[in-house]
Parts: C-alpha cells; structure tokens; sequence
C-alpha cells in the first residue's frame, strides 16, 4: 500500500485516527492540555456521544402512545403494533406517554433503573435535510442560519480548546491522553475540528494495539539531525514534533488499552466493539474526556420494516444494536466501579417523515429524540409528544421543535462537565446557558463554585461594534486587567466565518486597571457585518473574544469585494426591500462582458461572479435593483481584474 494510503499531513495536529481492538480510533489533540483547579470528582468525569448516522425514525423509536391512532393512520404498514410496543412509564401524563420499540428492551432496562432520560423532540433552527450538511451543523454547533451554517471548528473542539489550554498535543504527565478520542469511522469528525488546527491523519489497518507506535517509526525513519532555521526547516520541525508526539500517545494508548479489562460479555457488532473499547480504555487509565462512537445504517428509505411485522427489518436491528451495546456498557462500567463518571448522549442528524412512503420506509423529517444514559443521568422524559395531527403537504411535523440540540451539550458541558459561561460562550452557545434541560441528576449537577474557566492574559470588560449615522461603524473594548499583553486586532467579516484584519492597536503589556480602547470602521461593508476583537500576547499566543453584528440596511448599497479580484469575486448587495438584482459587468469601453441576475430579500445579500476568464484589466460593475413594487434603484462600482 502506498504510504499515502497511511498518513496525510495537514497543519496542526487534529485528529489521529489508527486501529485498537480492531477498531478505529482517532486521538483529538488541541493546542493544550492543563488540568484546571476545580472539583475532583468533576475532574475525572467523562462523556460519550454516540453518533446514529443516517437519520433516526423517532416516531418508531419512541411510539407516542396518546395519539397511537393518529401515528398509525399516518403508517400503515410500518406502525409498531399497540400489543408490540414497550410501554415505557405508566406514571407519566397521558399525553407523555410512550412506547419503545420493541427491540429497545435494554433501555427500557435502564430507565427502569433511573439511568435513561428521552428527550422528545429535537432539532435546530431551519433543519437542513441533507445528511452532510446537517451532520456539519450538529458537529460544529450550527444552523440553517446565516451566522451559523458555516462556522469552521467543531463545538467540541472549541470547548475542549478552552477547558484546557496549553499542553494538549504535547502529552505530559500532567494529561497523557488526547483530549478526545474517536472510534470507529475513518473520516476524522468535524466534531473534533478546530480553527487552528487541520486534520492528521494515520489509518492503520490491524489488530495490534501497538501497530500505531511501529507505523510512525517506519514512516518517519530517523528524524533529521540538522533542521534549517528557514520556513522550510520550521515545516520539517512540525513533522518531527507531530510524528513524536504522535508515537507518544501510541504507546501511552496501547499502555492503558492493555492495562484495562472488560467485565461483562458485549454484544459482537459494531457498537458493541466500540463501547467495549471505550470501557477498556477508562478501566486502563485514560484521561480523555470525550469519546465519540457511532452506528450507521439510519437512514430507512426502504424496507424499514420487514412486510407484514413492523417489529423486525433495518431499523430493529439497529435500535436492538444500540439498545444491547449501550445496556452492556453500563453493565460494565458498574462493575467496573466508573458508572458514575460516564454519561451517554446519542445523536442522529435529523429525524424522519410522521408519514411511511410507498417502499415500507420514511424519508427524511425535522424532529428526533435524543437519549441521555448513566447513573447521573435524570429519568425521566423531557418534553412531551410530537403532535402528529399536523403535518404539512410532504408529511413532515409542522409542530415546532421543542429542543434545541445545543440545549442538550450545553447542559452536558456545564452541568456536567462543569465549564463556566465564558466556556460556554466560546462553544458558541451563550444563547442557550439560561435554556438548559433536567437531564442530570440534581445531585450530580455541577455546583457553580466548581465551574472552571480558562485563565486568560487579559480580562476583558466588553467589546462592542455599533454603527453611527448608519455609515461608519464604532468599535470599543475595556480591559480590567492586562498581563504580558503585546497588541489588539480589530477583525471585520461579511459573512461571520472569514475575518479579516481591519485596525491594530498597541496593547498596555501590563496593567491593573481600567483602559479603554477606542476603534473606527470608516467604510464598513453594507447590510451584516461581524466584528471581532483578538488579542496577542508578547510571546504570540492569540486569543478570541466575542463576536459583533451590525446591520446597516437603510439604503441600497453595492460593495465589490476582493478587489483586485483573479478568481471569483463577490458583491455585497444592501437591498431596502424584497425585489430582483441584475448585475452587469462591463469593459471600459463599455462592451457587456457579463450579467447575471437573483432574487435578494430585503437586507444583506452576498452574490458571486467567476472572472477567472476575463482579460486583466479594468471594468465597471452596474447594480439594477427592481423592487417587488417596481421601484428601480441603480448603483456603479469598479472592478480590477488581475
């Protein structure tokens, strides 16, 4: 097999993915680990997310038992029959009442025993139904929003990046481990993904805990001795310290894999496999707090069910898969004596149709529950019914979710995990801090004195952007404290993902007091824009705040952007209203070299245009905006093309 086939190096360090137990695992290394001085027992707690890829029939996972006449009307053929289902607690209100599927009985094992909570429910803010798309959103922390449907790190990346800064991706004896590990697929999850730091990747095919650790020796055959102090020698340094580093946490993995046991039998399929590896490698001493596991096969256009017994076919077969790993596992982890530092959460990138199709299947839908499993979990169902008298022409819900996923990891990260609000704002879900969910058990919910923050440099007041006359945009920020701190950047961006640099200003270095710093954009871009504030140590650490967005609508703008342009240019359009936009491209001659035309919506608008072929030179950009009223506004812009 040609090397290729084994590693691929990217910048920095990511996700290192290689077989244990005949499992594929991949280690997720941010820019740092130090453990942060908090609550012991928080310190030691753990989360596994279990991934079911392809989309989860909630309706036949979770039967809503007081509309049991609506749900099968809507199914016909693949309804769990009443006689079939598990009925799950009889103490419930009515209208939340439910049923597992019949292949379900380990969870209903373990919410029998407190250690299973349903959320009903599930989705984000205008669900997206493609399976890759929608998979980005939940691993990043997005949504079919502008702000948030690109964002470009892995909510769990951007919460371990904070919790524990400095060391990860360097083990030491302080934190050994990776700060996450994934099991299972190939591809390294966008999860794990952070800004600064590109996937590398080493898949190792075999059984040998220790074929990792002997792979890298062979690919990296004797590091050079003399490295160059150019760029080019900075580079050749990386991959010395990434292969190192790597062998290190091969060894260490195989260590703590070999040291740990299983005490129970696992189901032999996937997921079994994969929890089984899991539990082995917290009996062995990792200290890895977020796992990533996953299942595929969810997505049941056809043949859901078998003909004639909705009670056996694909998805039982998978809801029995999950059912029996998840219940082995907590077996296990009891005798193992770490049931009360795991918790479970599953996730499905969205749900399926209240409505079978015609080839005995569902297709895609906008809700789905989630489960929340371990000793610490609360049982209970949170939420109550879908309500499937109202479905829309395509046969999905029209009932409006009743939780937002990130709802779920926020109560996870903090009630459970113990980060503070300033982690929770940089996993980018301040909004939800004050929405979170009774999934933990209250003696098991983090007290805030037990809340851990990132101790950064500087501590910042406030940072704010706000536009003045609708035609510049004021930029402030207030420190209370600054150590070691060299400079400020103000950063501007049109679309909330690609910043660029727009001002610097000379930091205090050191300070205890109050300084105030004051900023202008004088030529902001129409319609949204996003401000935010980095800030660089001496050393050239760099550190994020807050993210502004500023709305200057009032009036029909044009801005073409970049400019000079060689491949694809973009144009900015601010539109007072609803309407048609025609853009026209022309020579200095005033030859048509291009048009191009698109609805807009009142606000901001972002067009694009491929020049890749035009001719260098010079052009004008014409703007026609016609209203839905028939109002005709026009606007000039030039263009240099490079």
């Amino acid at each position: 097999m040609d090397r290729r086939d084994f590693i691929k190096l990217g910048a920095p360090m990511g996700a290192v993915p290689f077989l244990f137990n005949g499992m594929l695992v991949k280690a997720f290394n941010s820019t740092s680990w130090l453990p942060p001085e908090i609550c012991e027992e928080v310190l030691s707690r753990i989360v596994v997310l279990i991934q079911m890829r392809g989309g989860n029939d909630g309706a036949n996972t979770i039967i809503p038992i007081s509309q049991y006449d609506l749900y099968a009307n809507l199914r016909p053929d693949i309804r769990i029959r009443q006689n079939d289902f598990i009925p799950l607690d009889n103490t419930l209100a009515s209208e939340d009442q439910i049923g597992l599927h019949p292949a379900m009985t380990g969870f209903k094992e373990l919410y029998d025993r407190g250690d299973l909570n349903v959320i009903q429910s599930v989705a984000y803010t205008q669900p997206n139904l493609s399976h890759f798309k929608s998979t980005d959103l939940w691993l990043t922390g997005g949504d079919g929003t502008s702000p948030n449907y690109n964002l470009p790190s892995g909510w769990m990346a951007r919460y371990l990046n904070y919790a524990y800064p400095d060391l990860a991706g360097n083990p030491s004896t302080a934190m050994p481990d990776p700060l996450g590990i994934q099991i299972g697929q190939r591809k390294p999850s966008l999860g794990f993904h952070s800004e600064e730091e590109h996937g590398t990747a080493i898949n190792l095919a075999g059984q040998d805990p220790n074929g990792f650790f002997t792979l890298l020796n062979e690919l990296g055959g004797i590091p050079p001795e003399n490295i160059p102090s150019t760029e080019y020698g900075d580079q050749v340094q990386y991959v010395v310290d990434v292969i190192e580093n790597a062998n290190v946490y091969a060894e260490r993995l195989a260590d703590v894999f070999n040291a740990g046991n299983n005490s129970v039998t696992y189901p032999g399929t996937y997921l079994g496999n994969q929890l089984k590896t899991v539990a082995k490698l917290i009996d062995g001493g990792c200290k890895s707090k977020v796992y990533l596991v996953d299942i595929s096969g969810f997505d049941t256009h056809v043949n859901q069910t078998e003909v004639g017994d909705s009670t056996i076919g694909e998805h039982a077969n998978l809801l029995a898969q999950l059912s029996d790993a998840v219940l082995a596992f907590q077996d296990d982890l009891t005798a193992l004596g770490y049931q009360d530092k795991v918790l479970t959460v599953t996730f499905s990138e969205f749900g399926r149709k209240a409505i079978q199709n015609d080839n005995n299947g569902t297709d895609h839908g906008n809700l789905a529950p989630m489960f929340v499993i371990g000793t610490s979990a609360k049982a209970g169902v949170t939420g109550t019914n879908i309500d499937f008298s109202t479905i829309d022409g395509q046969g999905r819900f029209l009932d409006p979710m009743q939780h937002d996923y990130r709802q779920v990891f926020t109560t996870v990260i903090q009630d459970w995990l113990g980060v503070d609000d300033d982690g929770i704002a940089v996993t980018r879900f301040q909004e939800y801090a004050d929405q979170k969910l009774p999934i933990i058990d209250d003696a098991s919910v983090v007290p805030e004195e037990c809340y851990f923050s990132s101790v950064l440099p500087v501590e910042l007041v406030f940072f704010r952007a706000e536009p003045e006359n609708n035609e510049r945009v004021s930029l402030t920020w207030r420190t209370s404290s600054e150590t070691d701190s060299d400079y400020f950047e103000v950063l501007r961006s049109i679309d909330g993902i690609n910043f660029e640099v727009l001002e610097r200003q000379p930091a205090a270095g050191n300070s205890t007091s109050i300084i105030n710093y004051y900023g202008m954009d004088y030529d902001p871009f129409p319609g949204t824009s996003f401000y935010q504030l980095k800030q660089v140590d001496l050393d050239g650490t760099e550190h994020f705040f807050n993210i502004e967005r500023v709305d200057l609508f009032e009036e029909a703008k044009l801005k073409v952007y970049p400019n000079p342009v060689v491949y694809k240019v973009f144009f900015a359009v601010s539109s007072p209203e609803d309407g048609e936009a025609t853009i026209q491209v022309y020579s200095i001659g005033g030859r048509l070299i291009a048009q191009q035309q698109q609805a807009v919506v009142a606000g901001f608008n972002k067009l694009e245009m491929v020049v890749s072929s035009f001719p260098a030179g010079n052009y004008i950009v014409q703007l026609e905006l016609r209203s839905s009223l028939g109002k005709v506004t026009r606007l000039e812009e030039k263009l240099v093309k490079t």
